[in-house]
Parts: C-alpha cells; sequence; structure tokens
C-alpha cells in the first residue's frame, strides 16, 4: 500500500529552498508562510539544514528533499524528518526503503508514471511538465485516474494553473523566483512575485 502525500497546503506549490545560510532563507521562509507557500523542499545534499527549519517552522511548514537518487539518501530523509523525499526518474524500488514514508517518483509518459504509482509512491511528478504543452495538461490527470499527480517543471504561471484545474494535486516550478529577490535589502519583490502565484485566486 503506498504511503500517503502530506498536504501541499494553500498554494498547492511546492517550493524549492534556494541555497542561502540561515540569516537570508529564514526570513525569506516567513514571507514564504505569509503569502500561503507552506510545502518546501531541500536539495538531498541539504538535508542538514531541515532540523533547525522545522526548528524554527514547527507545523507551519512542510519539508521534503528532492533529487535523491538511492536508498542511503531516502533512509537519511526519512531520519532528519522530512515530510517527503522526491526522485526526478522512475526509481521503483524508492518508496520500499523506509515503510509509510511517503517517496514521490517522476516520469513523463503514462506508462513512466503507472509504474510508479504500481511500485508504492505516495505522488508521481510529471517531468518536465512543460514539455508536451497545454493539451497534455488537460488530459493527462483524467487518463491516469486521477492519481496524487503534481506537475514539475520549467512552467509559466497560466501552465501552472492549468495543471490544477484538471485534476494534478500540485505543481513544482524548480525556481519559483529569483536569487536576487530573496536577498535583497527588503523582501517586498519577494512578495510581489509569490502573489503571482496564488493559483486559485
Amino acid at each position: 500500500m503506498a504511503s500517503e502525500l502530506p498536504s501541499l497546503g494553500e498554494r498547492k506549490v511546492i517550493v524549492n529552498l534556494p541555497e542561502f545560510e540561515p540569516d537570508v532563507l529564514l526570513p525569506v521562509c516567513e514571507v514564504l508562510c505569509q503569502e500561503g507557500f507552506t510545502t518546501w523542499s531541500l536539495s538531498a545534499d541539504r538535508v542538514g539544514q531541515l532540523a533547525e527549519l522545522r526548528a524554527s517552522f514547527g507545523r507551519r511548514a512542510r519539508i521534503g528533499v528532492h533529487g535523491v537518487t538511492d536508498s542511503r539518501q531516502v533512509q537519511k530523509a526519512a531520519e532528519v524528518g522530512a515530510a517527503f523525499a522526491a526522485a526526478d526518474f522512475m526509481a521503483p524500488k524508492l518508496p520500499k526503503v523506509v515503510a509509510g514514508f511517503p517517496v514521490i517518483l517522476g516520469g513523463l509518459t503514462p506508462t513512466e508514471l503507472r509504474a510508479g504509482l504500481a511500485a508504492g509512491a505516495a505522488a508521481v511528478q510529471v517531468v518536465p511538465a512543460e514539455s508536451l504543452g497545454s493539451d497534455y495538461a488537460r488530459a493527462l490527470p483524467g487518463l491516469l485516474g486521477y492519481p496524487p499527480l503534481i506537475a514539475a517543471g520549467r512552467m509559466k504561471r497560466g501552465l501552472a494553473a492549468l495543471w490544477l484545474e484538471s485534476g494534478a494535486v500540485g505543481v513544482w516550478p524548480p525556481e519559483l523566483f529569483a536569487d536576487e529577490l530573496a536577498m535583497a535589502a527588503g523582501l517586498d519583490g519577494l512578495r510581489t512575485e509569490l502573489q503571482l502565484w496564488h493559483l486559485e485566486d
């Protein structure tokens, strides 16, 4: 039986956190929370930051790990309290590494995504979701029977909204905002950019 994907929050957008030191990252995360973006992900080589983020934000945010490629990384993500681990590719052994721990697998075609679900993935991510355009976004969730499906890739706001309208449970743009916005003296620019991604408003 597949593990359950945690809620992706009000915005249904997973945010990859930038590779900043805590003094820069924590204010950015506070703005994310204020704007309703409460599902975040760290790269697999930065799981050491997860404990501090959890201590600072507690139940306000769910923090996962992306870019996992092997069993050791999944095990580590579970050990440090990650909300999920995500692989960019179809790696059917990973959902079985830690019982009850949600793993997201990647794929592009219906066959690949069905294989991920059959392997016990808590969700599958369509990668890269922008490659086959809007018709694919409209058709794929229904074709697969509306499973937990996440659209991941460098898509613009309109295509991301279409994936949600078509039945995806979330979207995952790898760079939701530029590093410059997060490093600016004030965070008003970051807030404005995030407000453009209030997809269901």
